[in-house]
């Protein structure tokens, strides 16, 4: 083999291995970036399905909009209270969406206490992490055909009749920090119904509520 052969050969060898190496680190990449998305997708499964626990046994559902600092220590729609039974047990529940470290990730956070006896509150716990998307209520308003302006929870209005909060709309998004930034985040969005779109118990009960 003559030296021009031998360099021709080493450029072509490099090469491939240049395109071989390429595409195991996007594998690399890939597969960080689906574990970490299956990792959120969990979590928020976690969380769906305990509010939809408590919201088909609940006789109370509060609208979200009406929510504010003052009830839950966020804006409304990043907020809800609901007088459930699940379990037999008449509670007040509250879940918000929160962000306490303007880091860009939130939390799904819950709380509960006894209907009239807001001494009885829990702290509140953490259901799920790595939340993002933190101020997705825009100016204009909730948007039901265009999922990207809905908040954590709202009523739909695309699904609601006369009862008030009847249909709730829970919308979830979640970026694991171990993917990479480029990486979309994961959506996890549902509606529910609770037990006070057909029985229309009134709304006084879990109106008071802890300090947040």
């Amino acid at each position: 083999m003559t030296l021009t052969e031998l360099l021709i050969a080493m450029v072509i060898f490099g090469v491939l291995m240049g395109i071989v190496f390429t595409v195991l680190i996007s594998i690399t990449y890939l597969s960080r970036d689906t574990m970490a998305s299956t990792r959120a997708i969990e979590e928020a499964r976690l969380g769906v399905s305990q509010i939809d626990r408590q919201i088909r046994s609940g006789n109370v559902i509060l609208d979200p909009g009406n929510e504010s600092v003052a009830t839950s220590g966020v804006k409304p729609y990043f907020s809800m209270r609901i007088n459930t039974q699940e379990d037999g047990k008449d509670m007040c529940v509250q879940w918000r969406v929160i962000d306490f470290d303007s880091d860009g990730y939130g939390d799904l956070q819950f709380r509960s206490w006894e209907p009239g006896n807001t001494g009885s509150a829990t702290d509140w716990g953490v259901v799920a992490r790595n939340l993002v998307q933190m101020d997705v209520v825009p100016v204009s308003g909730i948007d039901p055909a265009d999922p990207t302006t809905w908040p954590p929870f709202w009523v739909d209005t695309t699904n609601t009749g006369t009862t008030t909060a009847q249909f709730v709309r829970i919308t979830l998004r979640l970026k694991d920090p171990a993917a990479r930034e480029s990486a979309k985040a994961v959506s996890v969005s549902t509606v529910v119904t609770g037990r006070n779109s057909v029985i229309g118990y009134p709304e006084s009960k879990c109106q008071a509520y802890p300090a947040p």
